[in-house]
């Protein structure tokens, strides 16, 4: 074995919960949300595809080892979006869409590169999102837009927000899993997204004062470093994580206990057709890698 060699150990496990969002394309994710829940950030991509890509003129085999290929369609690469939203700003230079301007902006864009033959739209689909729920006696409806807001009194009254990280990752990529739910078709290598964290979050008043001379934080909550500032340990963030993605220093509850009460956290994304809990079977796999970092003899 060599000196970086990875021992791998497998174990049986009877089941295991997790909560799935039952959606791939990132403009229905958005667009079905309810009112009470905020899209904060969404990440995705629409794939290249290999239909039509041609050979280069002049660089191909046999007089290289290799030939290089020129693709012929659009594609979106990885991306990510942020959203206007009760509980975070987005980083400095990112533009904060509405809802509704990113389903339009979005639709508009993919119908303008979907005449291309070599273009399949179908590959949209998102990796990552995150998303904010508050109760529904602090909604109200802009003026303006007509869109759903926040009230100052969600940060009046240091009321609960309520965030969820969804992410797709690999451990629902079996293909008799995949056969298994509506979200994946026969022959797609898709998994459905899973709800890896909650943070349990405290809305924190907003800073309107004339005197105030720093810039507002990204956060519209308070962080653990806030809170313990200003000595509201209450206000502290509660972080609840699969125990599977979470550091081994994360200070963290652990989320699998709970995943099956999920409408506890999301009592209005828990009614929509989005959010599935399913029992699952399988295994669990442990590793352990050996890293050198000195050479005693040759």
């Amino acid at each position: 074995m060599g000196a970086n060699d990875t021992d791998i150990d497998s174990a049986e496990v009877t089941n295991r919960g997790t909560v799935i969002l039952d959606e791939s394309d990132p403009r229905t994710v958005i667009e079905c949300l309810p009112s009470t829940v905020f899209p904060v950030m969404i990440r995705f991509s629409l794939g290249k595809s290999t239909n039509g890509d041609r050979t280069h003129e002049e660089l191909h085999t046999p007089d290289y080892p290799v030939d290089v290929r020129i693709p012929q369609g659009a594609y979106i690469p990885e991306s990510t979006v942020y959203f206007d939203n009760p509980a975070e700003r987005p980083p400095r230079n990112a533009t904060a869409w509405r809802p509704n301007e990113f389903i339009e902006s979005l639709s508009e864009l993919l119908t303008k590169i979907d005449s291309s033959p070599y273009v399949d739209t179908d590959r949209l689909q998102f990796t990552d999102l995150c998303v904010a729920e508050i109760a529904p006696r602090y909604t109200t409806n802009d003026p303006d837009t007509g869109a759903t807001v926040a009230t100052p009194e969600l940060y009046k009254d240091q009321a609960d927000i309520t965030l969820g990280y969804f992410r797709r990752e690999g451990s629902l990529a079996a293909t008799q899993i995949r056969d298994s739910l509506d979200t994946a078709m026969p022959g797609e290598t898709r998994s459905p997204p899973q709800l890896l964290q909650v943070t349990e979050a405290t809305a924190k008043p907003a800073r309107s004062s004339r005197e105030t001379q720093q810039p507002a934080g990204r956060h519209k909550y308070f962080t653990e470093g806030e809170a313990e500032r200003i000595d509201q340990l209450d206000a502290t963030p509660a972080n609840w994580m699969l125990d599977r993605v979470a550091p081994a220093t994360s200070d963290h509850r652990s989320l699998n206990p709970v995943l099956s009460e999920i409408d506890q956290f999301f009592p209005q994304l828990s009614e929509t057709d989005l959010l599935e809990f399913i029992r699952l079977r399988g295994r669990t796999e442990s590793s352990e890698r050996f890293y050198a970092n000195e050479v005693l003899s040759r």
